[in-house]
């Protein structure tokens, strides 16, 4: 049975999966509720498995890394399992699978790359298309991206 959340609860959520680090102090004056109450809900929530943990947010632009794209890939189902654990080997020095996602629909799945530049991706993608059993790919560069705020 799926947990029921507020909209206290949601706005929690939100602020602590964007910003992992955050204290309960700045939730409760985002959320207006008072820190112990911040602490319950927090502590409830990753109880019940809502919240599994924290992670870091990494800089890729630092790494070098800034151009993201998101990769559709259509390849044989029938092998669609080795493929994906396949993808996630795929590299160049300068271009990485960061996400995988199996998809309904035309596509088998969906990456999220990210490289240094168009030229890094465009070697990637060779690498992609390499992998034994894919058979097409079609890739949309981000331009920018928005987040959720509290």
């Amino acid at each position: 049975m799926p947990t029921e959340l507020d909209q206290v609860d949601r706005k929690i959520l939100r602020l602590v999966a964007a910003r992992g680090r955050i204290s309960h102090e700045e939730i409760a004056r985002t959320v207006h509720v008072s820190r112990p109450a911040v602490h319950e809900r927090v502590k409830r929530l990753e109880q019940q498995g809502v919240i599994k943990g924290y992670r870091a947010i990494v800089d890729w632009a630092a790494l070098g890394l800034g151009l993201c794209a998101f990769v559709s890939v259509q390849a044989d189902h029938a092998r669609l399992t080795t493929i994906i654990g396949r993808l996630f080997e795929v590299s160049t020095p300068n271009a990485m699978v960061e996400e995988c996602h199996r998809v309904t629909g035309q596509w088998c799945a969906l990456l999220k790359v990210r490289a240094a530049s168009t030229l890094e991706l465009q070697q990637l993608l060779d690498a992609i298309m390499s992998v034994d059993g894919v058979q097409e790919v079609v890739t949309t560069i981000v331009l920018s991206s928005a987040e959720a705020t509290g």
